[in-house]
């Protein structure tokens, strides 16, 4: 199952568990820090091994995140790590307060109309797991060919050795 990283201020944790809810049905795994609680652990450490083992990074760019210190170090990260970034603007946000996510496409988001963009993100995230699926199958594919180029070097080996 393919992990996304959600990136979001707390004050918007309703919008991001219904944005999620979708990714679910279509075998994506959201990931929301407030989801894995590790009492005494590391939250920087949890929060980069996560967005490490995600395939993108989906970040909820509102009013409430667009200052909000970690979710820019969260995009920060994300870029350094060459992740996927899959900006999800409220609408009013200007281009300028995107940061460092000036000039990524963004799906727009109307929290007084938000279907559209719902609909939106859920393509982009069925796009992403369906391309997922064909890389393991690839990658199933070229283990299984390894393996029967092996028993066929085996069978090589035992009957020059008969």
């Amino acid at each position: 199952m393919i992990q996304i990283f959600l990136s979001h201020n707390t004050r918007d944790r309703d919008w991001c568990e219904w944005l999620m809810a979708e990714a679910v049905k279509h075998g994506i795994k959201p990931y929301l820090a407030e989801h894995d609680q590790q009492a005494g652990g590391n939250l920087a450490d949890k929060i980069e091994a996560a967005i490490d083992a995600s395939a993108a990074v989906v970040v909820l760019i509102t009013d409430n995140s667009v200052t909000a210190q970690y979710v820019q170090q969260e995009i920060g990260y994300a870029r350094k790590a060459k992740k996927l970034i899959i900006p999800v603007v409220q609408t009013g946000i200007t281009t300028e307060q995107l940061g460092m996510l000036q000039g990524v496409e963004y799906i727009p988001f109307d929290f007084e109309n938000p279907h559209e963009g719902h609909a939106q993100l859920t393509a982009r995230l069925r796009q992403l797991a369906v391309k997922h699926a064909e890389a393991q199958a690839a990658k199933q594919r070229k283990e299984d060919a390894v393996m029967v180029a092996l028993a066929c070097l085996v069978l090589v080996l035992l009957v020059v050795d008969a």
